[in-house]
Order: C-alpha cells, then structure tokens, then sequence
C-alpha cells in the first residue's frame, strides 16, 4: 500500500492532523503495523506515513531524520529515528496488546489455500475466526491453491500478503499448531505439482500427441497442454514454458502452458552478451552526456546513479557531464529493432534526419544502403511535409540530375561494399590460417617434448637422402657432357665431309657437262665423215654431179627441195667445213659443171635417178678433208672415255660419303636417345631432391615455429583490428580509384545555354539539391503513405521543427536522445550521445542490418506468394 492509500484509511478520531513536520523535529507517534526487516509505520496521525527502524506496536517517541516526495501526486513520506518506547501500557488500547500476538510476522513465507475473494478482486486466507490474510490477486478469475505468499504488513486484526514463488517455505501449519507428518505429505504432493507461473525449460519431442495446435506432455505426474508456436523445431529446439492456467482440483489433474521463448539463452551467456554490447557502447563513447546544467529533468532516469557512499542514488557525473546508463540503452536500443524489424516487413518507408555535422554523411549512407528510405542531412526547412505541395514543385526542376547522380552514388558505394567485404573475407582468412598454426605449434611442441631427439636424426636422414641424390645427379651431368661432346664433334665432321661432297659434286657436274659437249662434236664429226663417204661413192658411180653455190641452194624453199638435190648440212657442220677448206687452200679443178644454174636444170624423165645437186663447199669437203675428221674423231673418243673414267672416280667418292653421312645420322640419333634418357632419369632425381628439400624446409620451418611459439600468443587477431586495418585499406587503395566528376552531370545539362545563365542555373540547381537532394523519390508518395513514414532523427534539439512536424502528421519516430532532451516528444527513444560519431555509426548501423535483413525477408516472402 502506498501512503496516499494509507491517508485514506481511518483515522483513530476520524480527523488527521494538519500539523507540519520538519527534518529534525521530536514527535510523538503511534505505530499502528508492522513492515518487514523490523520497520513500524505510523498511518494516521500526519497527511503522510512515517517510516520508525526498530520500532513495535504502540506509542513512542521519535525524531524526523528524512522527508521525501513519492512518485504519486500530494503524497510523500518520512522517516524517523526511534528515541523511546511508552513505560507503561496505559496508552495501548486492547487491538494494540491483541496485536503483539499475531500469529504471523513480517517476511513470513506461507504456503496457504485462497478461499474467498473481496470485490475489488483480493483474496482473503482465514488463519482463525479473529485474524485474516489479505492476497491481491490481480486479474486472476481462479482462485489459486498451494499458492505460496509473503507476509509485507502486519497490523492488529489482520495482515497484507503479496504472492511469490521464492523464499524458505514457513508453512502455517507451524503457526497454527498442524502435524509435521501432514505438513510433510502436503509440501511433497505440492513440489511434484505444476503450480500456477511456475517455468521450466525442455525439449518437446518429435513424436509428441497433438490436439488443436496444442502438445500434450506429461509433466511431474501431471498432464500439460502447451500451444506450438511458429518457427518451433519439434526435437531440436529448447523451449522455455510457463505455466498460465493450474486444474489441480479437476479429476484430470492437468495444467495449460504457453512457451516464452525459443532457444533461451542461459544466465551466464546473457550476463556475457551484455557485458559484451556494453563494452562495445563504452568503446564508441555512447555513455557520455551533455553539461549537468543542460539536463532534463524527465532523462534523470536513464542516468547513471551512484550506488554506495555518500552519493548514493546520486547521479553519477564525469567532468561535468552526466553519464547515460548504457544498460537501459541496450533495453531500449532492443526494443527499438524489435519495433523497426516489424514496420520494415509491413513494407513501410524510412526518413532518416540528422542535420549534426557528425550525423549528415551517416544519415545519406543509411539511406542510400536501404529500400524505400531518404534523408534530410542539410537543414530541415519549415513545411517540409506540412507544406508538401509547394515542395514537390521545386524538386521537379531538379529531379532528372539528381536520378544520374544516384545512379552513380549508389555503384560507387555499392563497388566499394563488396571491395570491403572481400578485404574483411581476407582478413578473416588469415585470422583463420594464424589459428591453425598455433595448433599445429603447440602439437608439433608436443611432439617434441616427447621425443627431443626425433627431429635431429630425422634432419641426419634428409641430409644423407640428399648427398646422394646430388651425387648421382653429378655423374648423370658428367655423362651428358660428354656425350653432347662428342655429338659436336659429329656434326663438325659431317658439315666437312658435306662439304667434300658438294666439291665432288661440282666436279662431277663439270665432267658430265664436257663429256655432253665431247659426244655432241663427235656426233657431227661422225655426220660429215658419212657424207664425205657417201660423196665419194657417187663419184665412182655413173651419176652427173652438178654443183651450186652455197647461197642459192639455202635460198630453195624446203617445199621445193627435190629428192635429187642434197640439203645443205646443219649450221654447225657448216662451220666445221668452212673451216676446214680455209686449212686446205685448195681449190678442186674437176669440178667441170660449177656454176650452173639450178633454175636450167629439168630432170629428165629417164634419167632422173642419174642426177644429184650439191653445194660447192659441201663437195670440196668431201674430197679434201676426209683424213683431218678421221683424226679429230679419234680425239674425241679418247678425250670421252677419260672423262667417263674421271666421272666414275667422282660418283663413287660420291656413294661413300653418302654412306659415311647415314653412318652419322644414326650415331648422332643414338646420341640424341642416350641424352634423352639421362634427362629424364636428371628429372625424376631433381623431383626426389626438391620432395627431400621441402622435407627439410618442413623441419626447419618446425625447429622456427617452435622458438617463435610463445609469441604467436600476442598477434593482432582480433575483430577490431581486422576491421581498422580494412579501414585504413580502403582508404589507401579503394576510395582514390571510386573518384567520379559529379559536377560534369550539370554541365551536360546546360551545354546548350549561355555561360551566365547556365552559371546561375547551376547555382540554383545546387541549393535545391542541397535541401531536398534526399527526399527526391518521395514525390512519388502521396500524403497518406507519407503519414505512414518512420522518422529516424538524430539529435533532438537540433531537429524539433521535424520533431512537430512527424507528430502532427502521426508518423513514428525513433530518436536518439541526449540528457538534454525531452523524450516524451518521440515515441520510442535511444538514450545515447548524439554528439559523438561514433555512437551514431554504431545505433545507425544496427539499424540498416535489421531494416535489410527485414525487408529482404520481405521481397522473398511476396516472391513466394506469387509463384504460389
């Protein structure tokens, strides 16, 4: 009971007193209950309760130590120091001497049967006919049996309970005076039953009866209906359940359950996580309030308080400055993405506002890396959605630039978030690899305890394994060498003798071309010696020979060349013949019929076989130089048969080296097999020396790890290093390379107009694209939906035009708020340091994750409904 429903209550004379107490004042009190840890209270005599350490039922006098003000309007209460009890008993009236023997006491721990119920829903527990148990229930129809209560105030008639599931069990059966046997059998039969809010963890089998969407289970003797929850794994999952519903009276003897949680974590992996986030909080600077001066009054209560000494229930402050109770930012920071997962798979828009210098580049990324969300980063203008008429007009002048710039924002952040992700991936691999070689240490190290001399006389084996291959590696290479000598020697002496041979061949050229010309000259030789024959036969014979010149019968056509007329010989033997007469110098002096004339001549027709023509020159010959071509065809035939002699040397010099070169082919081919073979006998032995090389440096790299173990202790592994040295990267090597001309986009745009006009255009365009460059793509939004936006705003002061606004036009806003801000003005707050850019980043990023994670959920879930 509070003490304004203490004021309430009766009062001994029907009247309170209206005197004022002061802090130090002595007063006479009357304690007419009893609270626990031994504290009397005074109801009746002040406007107020007062609160007397030590004290007992009856009159007494005290002093007032403390005065305080409640959470409740005109109510406080005081707390007074005990200076001495009443001597005698003559003030005690008969309630107050009944009254000290109650047959309970403050802090009692009773296991009692609920029987009846008052009309404002408390319960009543009979101890006797003259004393009674008040038990607010609640909203509780059932009267609960078994039920265990804990006595909070006592009084003369009758006492105040509250139920509880903790503490020593005092039954009343102690009090009251019942058998310890029954009492025993009782307390048993209540342990094994599932009482009313009890909890328990377990695993809800697969195999499990079900009725109505409910799992029955047997539980303690007791059967228990539990409704399955979606997303449970039957056989998997640990479920936490509490029981909601208690049939202990029924002749079923069952008990109805609902399931808290999924999965739950344990008390101490919890205490981790949050020490875990809390560090992390501490780590950004998100506890740090604003001056001591600028706090609110309605944010005293996520500050930090002084727990002990004299400061205690203070709050706690750090170089003037108050500092925000990080645990009930957690609370609120979890309430916040429970609430934010749910609007982001309704499928709502986002508006992210900060305008801080810390918070505006955060903000424009935030937005820029979510669905359906925009940002204000610039200066909130006055109307921005109030007014939103007026606005969709100026950002229609400059919407088609802004589009070209997103698109361009977006691919750059979008190439250097996969260009991070692979550096984190990296990183992380590495971190891996350093992981396995502190294992593979600390084995080898084992090893090596055990046996210290392993690794010595393994090292001996390698090394000897290794001279020998490399001595026979050097005798393969002595062994090439010399064959690859004598190969060159075999190729010098087949390009000498190749060179003999093309000598001979020559030659043999040469002999075959003048023994061509030796047989053509004795082929007319012999020609003209069987013409001056023939001439001298017909001399003998009875036949008229007539004589021509040389010129008249080469004249005759070769139509007209009679069979009785002998043809000039060729050009060639012509030569020969006028050579030969201009040797003889003789002329023949029977040639009687020279000079006749060709044309005179008729060929009789009776004698036309007796007739024969000639050239002059042709008969000369015949008869003169008959001995001279006898002699010069005797000549040529010896010169020729020399010459076939001479021929016949040179073609068998020839056939020789042709044999001599096949005979080198063949060595050198065998050469070339021999080599061959030594190579790849070289290489199998270089691959057993590099197998027996890594073996060594596999030993060599176990002897360093070994020394170096101890300091593989403290390599820089961590997440946090991982991501700053990502960090650092990035901005070495990725943001230089993502640069991109964006004012070249407003110079295409205005090529076409005058440089002053297209200045002051640009001008415009800019400070438009400044105020409303964010919330282009809610044009495409009506009024209705825009009441349906959820406003993330960072910085409350800063942001109070946005602030109305969002509440006038209904949209829910998540605000991160400083001590110096009101948080009833938003309806779900982050208590944090909105200074700080850090702890912004840090709120903002666990923002984006769900609001991502939730709207990908979102797009799948439809992707889904569609197909089916």
């Amino acid at each position: 009971m509070t003490a304004k429903q203490l004021t309430k209550g009766n009062t001994r004379n029907g009247e309170i007193r209206k005197k004022k107490l002061s802090v130090g004042e002595i007063c006479d009190l009357k304690i007419t209950a009893l609270a626990p840890n031994n504290i009397g209270i005074d109801e009746f005599s002040y406007p107020f309760a007062i609160f007397v350490p030590n004290a007992k039922q009856g009159n007494i006098k005290a002093k007032i130590v403390k005065k305080a003000v409640t959470a409740f309007k005109d109510s406080s209460y005081a707390v007074a120091q005990l200076i001495s009890t009443s001597q005698d008993g003559s003030n005690l009236t008969k309630s107050d001497s009944e009254a000290i023997s109650a047959p309970v006491k403050p802090g009692d721990v009773l296991t009692v049967n609920i029987t009846k119920k008052t009309q404002k829903g408390a319960g009543i527990v009979e101890l006797s006919p003259d004393y009674k148990i008040i038990v607010p229930l609640g909203q509780e129809e059932v009267l609960p049996k078994n039920a265990k209560i804990a006595i909070t105030r006592v009084k003369s008639n009758y006492a105040f309970s509250m139920l509880t599931g903790r503490g020593s069990e005092a039954s009343i059966s102690d009090k009251i005076g019942i058998d310890k046997d029954k009492k025993d059998e009782s307390s048993k039969r209540n342990l094994n039953k599932l009482m009313y809010g009890c909890k328990f963890t377990t695993i809800i089998p697969e195999n499990v009866k079900k009725y109505n969407n409910y799992a029955i289970l047997k539980v303690r003797n007791q059967i228990l209906f539990v409704r399955l929850e979606k997303g449970v794994m039957l056989g998997r999952d640990k479920v936490r359940i509490k029981v909601r519903r208690d049939i202990g009276n029924s002749p079923f003897n069952c008990a109805i359950g609902k399931i808290i949680q999924i999965n739950p974590v344990s008390k101490s992996k919890k205490a981790t996580l949050v020490m875990n986030s809390i560090r992390e909080m501490l780590a950004h600077g998100m506890h740090f309030g604003e001056k001591t001066v600028k706090c609110h009054a309605r944010m005293k209560q996520y500050i930090w308080l002084h727990k002990q000494g004299q400061n205690k229930n203070r709050p706690f402050v750090k170089k003037g400055q108050h500092v925000i109770n990080l645990l009930k930012t957690r609370r609120c920071l979890n309430k916040a993405l429970s609430t934010l997962t749910k609007y982001a798979l309704k499928g709502r828009t986002f508006l992210f506002i900060g305008t801080k210098k810390p918070a505006a580049g955060l903000v424009a990324r935030a937005s820029f890396f979510t669905k359906n969300s925009f940002y204000v980063n610039t200066r909130w203008l006055g109307g921005m959605l109030t007014n939103w008429k007026t606005i969709c007009k100026s950002i229609s002048k400059i919407r088609p630039i802004l589009k070209e710039k997103q698109k361009v924002v977006r691919d750059i952040l979008e190439r250097r978030q996969t260009i991070k992700a692979r550096f984190i991936k990296r990183a992380l691999l590495l971190k891996n690899k350093s992981k396995l070689i502190l294992t593979k240490g600390r084995q080898i190290f084992k090893i090596f305890k055990n046996n210290t001399n392993d690794i010595v006389s393994r090292a001996q084996k390698f090394a000897e394994k290794r001279n020998l291959l490399m001595t026979k590696g050097m005798i393969y290479i002595q062994k090439r060498q010399k064959l690859i000598q004598k190969r060159r020697e075999l190729i010098d002496q087949t390009l000498f003798v190749k060179e003999k041979g093309l000598q001979i061949s020559s030659r043999y050229q040469m002999l075959f071309n003048q023994l061509a010309a030796y047989t053509q000259k004795l082929r007319e030789y012999k020609y003209l010696l069987m013409l001056s024959s023939e001439m001298k036969g017909l001399q003998k014979t009875n036949v008229s020979l007539y004589t021509v010149p040389y010129n008249t019968l080469k004249n005759i056509p070769e139509n007209n060349i009679k069979p009785w007329i002998v043809p000039n010989p060729p050009k060639e033997i012509l030569n020969r013949v006028a050579l030969a007469t201009v040797r003889s110098r003789e002329a023949d002096s029977r040639l009687t019929n020279e000079g006749t004339d060709i044309s005179r001549l008729r060929t009789p027709k009776a004698t036309t076989g007796n007739i024969v023509v000639c050239s002059s020159l042709l008969l000369r010959f015949a008869r003169q130089l008959n001995s001279y071509i006898k002699s010069v065809i005797e000549t040529l035939i010896s010169s020729i048969q020399s010459i076939q002699t001479q021929c016949n040397d040179a073609f068998s010099q020839l056939k020789t080296i042709e044999t001599t070169l096949q005979n080198y082919d063949s060595l050198k081919n065998q050469y070339v097999s021999e080599l061959q073979q030594l190579k790849t006998k070289a290489i199998g032995e270089r691959q057993v020396i590099q197998i027996v090389k890594r073996q060594f440096k596999a030993l060599d790299a176990q002897k360093k790890l070994i020394k170096f173990l101890p300091r593989l202790r403290y390599l820089p592994t961590p997440q946090t290093k991982i991501s700053e040295i990502v960090q650092i990267l990035l901005s070495k090597i990725v943001d230089p390379k993502l640069k991109f001309p964006i004012d070249s986009i407003y110079d295409k745009n205005l090529s076409s107009s005058t440089k002053k006009l297209a200045a002051a255009r640009k001008k415009k365009w800019q400070r438009l694209e400044k105020y409303f460059g964010g919330i282009a793509n809610m044009t495409k939004l009506s009024q209705t939906k825009i009441s349906k936006n959820v406003a993330i705003i960072i910085g409350q002061k800063e942001e109070m035009n946005a602030v109305r606004e969002c509440n006038k036009l209904g949209l829910k806003t998540f605000t991160i708020v400083d001590t110096n801000c009101d948080p009833t003005l938003s309806d779900h707050i982050i208590p944090a340091n909105d200074d700080s850019r850090n702890s912004i980043k840090y709120i903002l990023t666990k923002f984006i994750t769900r609001i991502r994670l939730a709207q990908k959920i979102r797009s799948r879930f439809q992707k889904y409904k569609k197909s089916n």
